[in-house]
């Protein structure tokens, strides 16, 4: 996550890739479910406000194979954009590393 200062609230900005728009609702999903305890936006993507900051999570270009989301991350805490970032990019591998493994069929 690239992380910068613009005073007085510090700024993680990472790109990443979903593999279609099913994945990004999922992904979204999922991280709604990760910070369900605090306000919660979703009108444009996905804006959570936390103590101190907040993160939006939104698609800004997709075609049918590939949809490329913005994820960023603002608070007064450099601490906490490193740990909430951290989340999200680990609910972003882990829903990679699920969905985008072939289904494999078993013949018995």
């Amino acid at each position: 996550m690239n992380v910068s200062f613009i005073k007085p609230y510090y700024q993680g900005i990472q790109r990443e890739s979903v593999m279609n728009k099913h994945l990004y609702n999922k992904f979204l999903n999922w991280v709604s479910g990760e910070f369900d305890l605090y306000l919660q936006d979703e009108l444009n993507g996905l804006e959570v406000f936390f103590p101190n900051g907040r993160f939006t999570i939104k698609s800004i270009a997709g075609t049918k194979k590939d949809v490329l989301i913005e994820i960023n991350v603002r608070s007064k805490d450099l601490k906490a954009i490193n740990s909430i970032g951290n989340r999200i990019l680990s609910i972003h591998r882990q829903i990679e590393s699920i969905y985008s493994k072939p289904i494999e069929t078993s013949e018995v």
